[in-house]
C-alpha cells in the first residue's frame, strides 16, 4: 500500500508542468552523530555519491575493493565477498546502517556482495579500533552506510540499466518525494547473471581455457525511507529494507562440477525519533532484523535452514554544555534468536550495553580531544570493558596531526559457540589494543586552482585470545588460541586542477600491512611470527579522472600483493595487477539529465586468483544508461 501511494504520488507530481530551469542533482548526505562528533583522532575515508555513481549497478565489494585500501576476499562472481581490515578477519570489521551493526548474528560476518551500491550515496570507513563507539566487532574498521533524507528538494526520479558481459543484467530505480515536512524515498533494483566466464585452469597440466559453470545469479531488492517533521524541534523517520538472492555456487578448480545453491531472504526495519533542543538533542531507535539463509546441495538431497532474528533498541543524548564542551550518554539492548540444523536446538542472546563519550574543543579552533567508553553484559556476564581516546592538532592551515589509542573486543559468535559438532561454549572474546598515529598535509594554490593533499597513518594493533577454528580427532572447534601483533603504515594522496570546464585528478593509496601470529600454537608451530593467511603485506591504487565539461573518464589500476595460503608460509598466491577504464557522458534536456557509460575491467587479461583455487573473470565490459529527473516543485 504504502509504495502504491508513492507512485500514485509520482504521477501526480508529473502531470504538473516542468520548469525552464535545469536544475542539479544534490548529494544526499550521510550522516552518524557519534562518527561526526566523537571519533577526534581517527583516520575516516568517505566515499562521496560521485565516486559510487560509477559503481551503481556494483555491488559493496566492487566498491570498496577499488576506493579503499580494504582487502576483500571474494570467492569469485556473484559468490561471498567478506573484508580483511588492517590485518584482521571478516568478523572483525563492523557494518552500520542507520547507526545498527548488520553483521550476521550467526557468524559474525556481512557478505558484501550483497548490499547493492543503487542503495548507497556515501559511504564512511571509520579506520581502527572503534569498539566503544560501536560495540563487539568493531575491531580493524567500521563501515557506515547510512542516509539523511532532505525536505524541501520536490521530486527526483532515476532510472537506469546496464549490460554487462556474462549475460549480466540490472534494472534500477529511485524515487526522492520531498516536501517541506515529509521526505519519502524508494528505490528498486533488480539483478540477474549467468556468471559463465572464461579462466584458465591452472591446475590442469596444460592450462585449459574452461568455462565457469554452475554461477547463476538472481537478485531482487528495495529500499523505502521515510523521514517526517513533528515540528522544528522533533523529527520521526522509519526505512524498510527488504532483499532476496538466490545463487549458485560455482565449482573450485579442482571440481568438476557442483550442486550448491544458497537462498538468502533479509528484512531489515529501523525507526528514529529524534528531539533537538538548544543545549541537548535526543535520540530513540529501534530496529528489527530477519535474515534466512537456506544452503541446498542437490546430490546428497541436503537441505540446511538457517535463521536469525535481531531486536534493537538505543536511546542517546547529547548534551552541548558549553561551545568548547560536548558530552554523550547511551543506552543499547540487543536480542538475537538463532536458530539453524547446525545446533542441537535455537538459541539466544540478550546484550546490554551503557556507553559515553566526552569532546572538547579550543578555543582557537585548533585543538580537539574525544573520551569514549562503553561495558556491556552478555549472558548476564560482563564483557570486557572498552575505552578510546583521540586528538587532533592544527598546526597551520597546511598541516594537522592526529593519534587515536583504543582498547577493543569481539564476543563469539553464535556458531563459535553452539555449532554442533564443534561449538565451544567456554570461549572468551577476542580483546586488545589499537593505536594510530597520522598526519594530514594539504596545499591549495587558487590562482593556479591546485589542490594536493597527501595523508600517511601508521598504525598498531594486538588481539589476545584470537579465535581460530582448528581440527580435532573427529571434527573443527573453535579455541582461542592466537595473539595476533598487526601493524603497518597506509597513504593516501590527491592531487586535483580545476578550470571553469575541465578537471584532473590523481588519487593514490598505499597499504604495508604486517600481520602476525606471536604465540605458538603447539611446541614446534611453524606459525609463529608468521603472516596471517589471506593477508597481502603490499596492496595499493592509482586512479586517473579526467573531466570535460560533459565527458569524464577514468583510469584505475590496483595491486595486491602475495598472499600466504599455509601458515608457515611456504604456500602462497602470486601478486596481481588489475586495471580498469571508466568513461561517461551527460546530457541535459530541462528537467531530464541523461547518463551513457561503459567500463571495461581487467583490460589487460589478467589471469589471477584471489583465494585459493577460485576462477576469477579475465576481460569483461559493462555498459549502460540512467535518466534522471528533478521538478522543485512543491504541491499546491
Amino acid at each position: 500500500m504504502f509504495i502504491a501511494l508513492q507512485m500514485a504520488s509520482v504521477v501526480g507530481l508529473a502531470q504538473t508542468n516542468l520548469s525552464d530551469s535545469v536544475l542539479q542533482l544534490k548529494q544526499v548526505q550521510i550522516t552518524a552523530q557519534r562518527i561526526q562528533n566523537f571519533s577526534s583522532g581517527t583516520k575516516i575515508q568517505t566515499i562521496d555519491s560521485a565516486s559510487i555513481s560509477q559503481y551503481s549497478s556494483n555491488n559493496l565489494a566492487d566498491l570498496l575493493e577499488n576506493e579503499s585500501p580494504i582487502f576483500v576476499k571474494s570467492y569469485g562472481l556473484g559468490s561471498l565477498a567478506t573484508t580483511s581490515f588492517r590485518g584482521g578477519n571478516a568478523t572483525q570489521t563492523a557494518v552500520l546502517w542507520n547507526g545498527f551493526n548488520i553483521n550476521s548474528p550467526m557468524n559474525g560476518q556481512l557478505d558484501f556482495a550483497l548490499i547493492p551500491n543503487n542503495f548507497l550515496e556515501k559511504v564512511d570507513i571509520q579506520y581502527g579500533g572503534g569498539s566503544a563507539l560501536w560495540g563487539s566487532g568493531a575491531v580493524g574498521g567500521t563501515i557506515h552506510l547510512n542516509n539523511e533524507l532532505k525536505f524541501n528538494e520536490g521530486l527526483k526520479v532515476n532510472i537506469g540499466s546496464t549490460f554487462s558481459s556474462f549475460d549480466t543484467y540490472q534494472q534500477q530505480l529511485k524515487i526522492l518525494f520531498s516536501q517541506k515536512k515529509w521526505v519519502s524515498s524508494f528505490k528498486f533494483f533488480n539483478h540477474t547473471a549467468q556468471n559463465n566466464f572464461p579462466f584458465y585452469n591452472t591446475l590442469k597440466s596444460d592450462t585449459p581455457r574452461q568455462i565457469q559453470n554452475h554461477a547463476q545469479l538472481k537478485q531482487v531488492g528495495l529500499l523505502s525511507e521515510n523521514s517526517f517533521k513533528i515540528n522544528e524541534n522533533q523529527q520521526i523517520n522509519f526505512c524498510i529494507w527488504y532483499q532476496n538472492t538466490d545463487r549458485n555456487i560455482p565449482p573450485l578448480m579442482l571440481q568438476t562440477s557442483n550442486n550448491t545453491n544458497q537462498k538468502d531472504e533479509t528484512k531489515r526495519f529501523t525507526s528514529q525519533w529524534q528531539r533537538n533542543g538548544k543545549t541537548a538533542n535526543y535520540f530513540i531507535r529501534a530496529a528489527y532484523f530477519d535474515e534466512n539463509l537456506i544452503y541446498s546441495d542437490y546430490s546428497y538431497n541436503y537441505v540446511s535452514p538457517n535463521s536469525a532474528k535481531t531486536f534493537i533498541a538505543e536511546a542517546e543524548s547529547k548534551i552541548n554544555v558549553d561551545k568548547n564542551n560536548l558530552l554523550n550518554f547511551g543506552f543499547n539492548n540487543t536480542f538475537v534468536k538463532a536458530t539453524s540444523d547446525g545446533y542441537s536446538e535455537a538459541h539466544q542472546q540478550n546484550r546490554t550495553a551503557l556507553f559515553a563519550s566526552y569532546r572538547f574543543n579550543s578555543s582557537n579552533k585548533k585543538f580537539q580531544t574525544t573520551i569514549s567508553a562503553r561495558q556491556e553484559m552478555l549472558l548476564q556476564k560482563l564483557t570486557p570493558f572498552v575505552y578510546s581516546f583521540g586528538a587532533e592538532y592544527k598546526f597551520s592551515k597546511w598541516l594537522s596531526a592526529k593519534c587515536s589509542a583504543a582498547k577493543v573486543y569481539r564476543t563469539p559468535t553464535l556458531n563459535d559457540l553452539y555449532w554442533n559438532p564443534g561449538g565451544n561454549p567456554g570461549l572468551q572474546s577476542e580483546s586488545g589494543f589499537s593505536e594510530d598515529v597520522g598526519l594530514l598535509f594539504h596545499f591549495i594554490f587558487p590562482k593556479k586552482k591546485i589542490n594536493f593533499s597527501f595523508e600517511p597513518t601508521v598504525f598498531n594493533r594486538t588481539i589476545n585470545n584470537w579465535i581460530l577454528w582448528l581440527p580435532g580427532e573427529s571434527f573443527w572447534s573453535p579455541q582461542n588460541i592466537l595473539q595476533v601483533w598487526s601493524r603497518g603504515m597506509e597513504t593516501r594522496s590527491e592531487l586535483k586542477f580545476t578550470t571553469q570546464n575541465f578537471s584532473f585528478k590523481i588519487n593514490v593509496m598505499t597499504n604495508y600491512v604486517l600481520s602476525t601470529n606471536d604465540k605458538a600454537t603447539t611446541a614446534n608451530d611453524a606459525s609463529l611470527h608468521k603472516q596471517l593467511i589471506y593477508t597481502p603485506m603490499y596492496s595499493g591504487h592509482l586512479k586517473l579522472s579526467l573531466q570535460y565539461k560533459k565527458i569524464a573518464v577514468s583510469y584505475l589500476q590496483n595491486y595486491t600483493g602475495y598472499r600466504y595460503t599455509s601458515t608457515d608460509n611456504t604456500e602462497f598466491l602470486t601478486p596481481y595487477s588489475l586495471a580498469n577504464i571508466y568513461a561517461m557522458y551527460q546530457f541535459v534536456i530541462k528537467n531530464y539529465s541523461i547518463n551513457f557509460f561503459a567500463e571495461a575491467n581487467n583490460i589487460f587479461n589478467q589471469q589471477y586468483q584471489v583465494l585459493l583455487n577460485r576462477a576469477m573473470p579475465l576481460v569483461n565490459y559493462q555498459a549502460g544508461f540512467s535518466i534522471q529527473f528533478h521538478q522543485n516543485k512543491q504541491l499546491k
